[in-house]
């Protein structure tokens, strides 16, 4: 099936995820300029609760969720959103990120056409702390996305604010076999002083570390050519909950393709909020399973991914 030029950007979304972030998301794609573009959201859910938007091709599958388990299905909600898009390439984002850049897809588009073999993944990620989301929301509704988006204050490291004053931060980093490289995290210095008090060694403690720990890269972002998406069979929908898709995608990436992390000029800006979805024991079951598969090799992994995405979604 011939492709049409231009950039489909993809959107998951599942839970109870916050509609605000959501249409701040949906302010920076249609800010890109110099390209063509179509917005694709996919909601797993009860029942849909995302507002009809202008311009956003939106397809919804249901799911009851278990009993005191978020168990969505992160990699499923992805493929149904590609396979119901129609451009020649694809970026992945999630809806708790903004574009700065308006011209950031167009920039994507020309290095993948001087370079068709190559993906790239994992841009670099500023944080808009979540006591600072309230304000830029408000700078939104009253001056609309593009001059909220000029009001944020770059001063230091790893931050985007709505204020210029100094956030104490604590940093930390640690190698990852699972990504390939030394990761960076940061949080703000009195939630890791909150976490240290309340948390540190408690039972859920997993599920309280995602609000005040965040890589200083977007993990689940990618940008790719349709084709290549197909010839590696998408992203594998044996992961449930939080984590191990985009891992697992971008390591049938590596393997076949060139893939590179995004240029660093190319930042996104994580919009921070709580992280009520994590499971410790659905994360570790994700880990085993992505170790598993690396183990039975890339091929014969792929092949199966191939035959699922066939048999799901390509029956026609």
């Amino acid at each position: 099936m011939k492709r049409l030029k231009g950039v489909s950007v993809i959107i998951p979304i599942y839970g109870d995820f916050d509609i605000g972030r959501y249409l701040l998301c949906i302010d920076s794609i249609k800010m890109q300029k110099g390209v063509d573009k179509e917005i694709v959201v996919s909601e797993q859910g009860v029942k849909s609760r995302f507002p009809k938007v202008e311009g956003v091709k939106y397809v919804f599958t249901y799911h009851k969720p278990k009993k005191n388990l978020s168990d969505f299905n992160p990699g499923k909600i992805r493929n149904i959103a590609i396979v119901n898009s129609t451009k020649e390439y694809v970026y992945t984002m999630d809806a708790d990120t903004i574009l700065p850049d308006p011209f950031l897809l167009k920039k994507l588009v020309k290095m993948l056409e001087k370079n068709p073999n190559k993906v790239f993944y994992r841009p670099l990620m500023r944080r808009l702390p979540l006591d600072n989301f309230s304000e830029f929301k408000k700078w939104r509704d009253e001056l609309g996305f593009k001059k909220a988006l000029k009001k944020l204050i770059i001063n230091q490291n790893f931050l985007v604010k709505t204020s210029p004053e100094y956030r104490k931060l604590k940093i930390f980093e640690k190698d990852s076999t699972e990504a390939g490289y030394r990761k960076t995290f940061t949080s703000l210095i009195e939630d890791y002083n909150k976490y240290v008090e309340e948390r540190l060694g408690s039972e859920d403690n997993l599920n309280f570390w995602p609000v005040y720990w965040n890589e200083n890269r977007q993990c689940g972002s990618n940008f790719f050519r349709r084709e290549q998406f197909d010839e590696i069979g998408g992203y594998h929908e044996g992961f449930i909950n939080w984590g191990c898709e985009d891992s697992d995608l971008q390591w049938k990436f590596r393997e076949k393709y060139n893939l590179r992390f995004f240029p660093k000029k190319l930042e996104v800006i994580h919009l921070d909020h709580p992280k009520g979805y994590v499971s410790p024991e659905m994360w570790q079951l994700n880990e085993k399973k992505s170790a598993k598969r690396k183990k039975e090799g890339v091929d014969p992994t792929i092949e199966y991914d191939k035959k699922i995405l066939k048999k799901e979604y390509y029956k026609k």
